[in-house]
């Protein structure tokens, strides 16, 4: 039997301990497959360092090796570009993130071994499966769906169920100029494929996360909507220059703008009929109002800053 290539799950955390211990409890139930020699990064997002006690018993719910990194400046992609620096000092064959909010299937190692020796690759996106807090919350109506085949190549990837190829990534870095905005990820990936790495998608490496009640609010998710449209836009300047960015998003603004005006007077008649449908449409149409208003900022470099306060910190 070869020997075991090693991986490093980092994971960067300003939550509650709770959530965490949950997530390291998730890794320590991993089932084992003879292709992964499995350690941890936990990276501490925090003003101060983690109590001792609390990092203990973060360690012993792991079950793995742990190393701890504590990264004071409040920002995702500073906490992310700690841990990956901290995972690359192991000279892994491997990394992985995942979010500190996640439970990790069991079967998560198997599927993403299975995935490597099936479609070999460089980064491999497994399905992060949202469920809302409350299901019959006014807001509440995403269900987790899967939307493309196993096996598809995809442009970029997010960090929130990830395992990539250190060598893929080797001298790449999060831009930490998208402190609060969110999108750090899907660049990091961008610039991976950009100079030929694979991205495929796994959904049967699943990890679970519960929506938690501060995000099912109709603001946050019109602001979400919003940042999000925001950081595509961004994104794709960066990446394709000014022209080719407005010529790819202005459309699209466009046709939201007014799909979103049509929606909301719409909502209203449907409203009489059925509550909850009015509601829903209401909402769809706030987002899409809201993500051409991203767009367009966007294009001009404006981002939204939805992660300066991280629920559950």
């Amino acid at each position: 039997m070869s020997k075991p290539q090693t991986l490093v799950i980092a994971v960067c955390t300003r939550a509650r301990q709770n959530m965490l211990l949950d997530c390291m409890g998730s890794i320590r139930q991993l089932t084992p497959h003879p292709l992964f020699d499995v350690s941890v990064v936990i990276c501490d997002n925090n003003s101060e360092p983690m109590p001792t006690e609390d990092l203990d018993a973060a360690k012993a719910a792991a079950g793995q090796p742990v190393t701890y990194v504590h990264e004071a400046k409040a920002g995702i992609p500073l906490a992310r570009n700690a841990a990956l620096q901290t995972a690359r000092q192991q000279n892994p064959e491997w990394i992985a993130f995942i979010d500190d909010d996640e439970i990790l299937d069991p079967i998560w190692l198997a599927e993403m071994a299975q995935a490597i020796s099936t479609w070999p690759a460089e980064i491999y996106h497994g399905w992060t499966q949202s469920t809302p807090a409350d299901p019959n919350g006014p807001w509440s109506f995403h269900q987790p769906r899967n939307k493309r085949p196993a096996g598809t190549t995809m442009d970029t990837a997010g960090t929130d169920n990830v395992l990539f190829s250190t060598k893929a990534v080797e001298g790449l870095m999060f831009d930490e100029a998208l402190r609060f905005s969110g999108g750090e990820d899907l660049d990091f990936f961008y610039r991976a494929t950009d100079r030929n790495a694979k991205i495929i998608w796994v959904p049967t490496a699943i990890a679970r996360e519960v929506t938690p009640l501060s995000r099912l609010t109709f603001q946050y998710q019109v602001r979400r909507a919003y940042s999000v449209a925001s950081v595509q836009a961004y994104l794709s300047r960066k990446r394709l220059g000014a022209q080719k960015a407005i010529q790819k998003s202005l459309p699209k603004a466009i046709g939201r703008f007014f799909g979103g005006i049509a929606g909301g007077i719409g909502s209203g008649f449907l409203f009489l009929i059925n509550q909850k449908k009015g509601r829903k449409l209401l909402l769809s149409s706030a987002k899409k109002i809201a993500s051409a208003i991203g767009l367009v900022r966007g294009t001009n470099m404006n981002l939204g800053q939805i992660y300066q306060k991280i629920d559950g910190s």
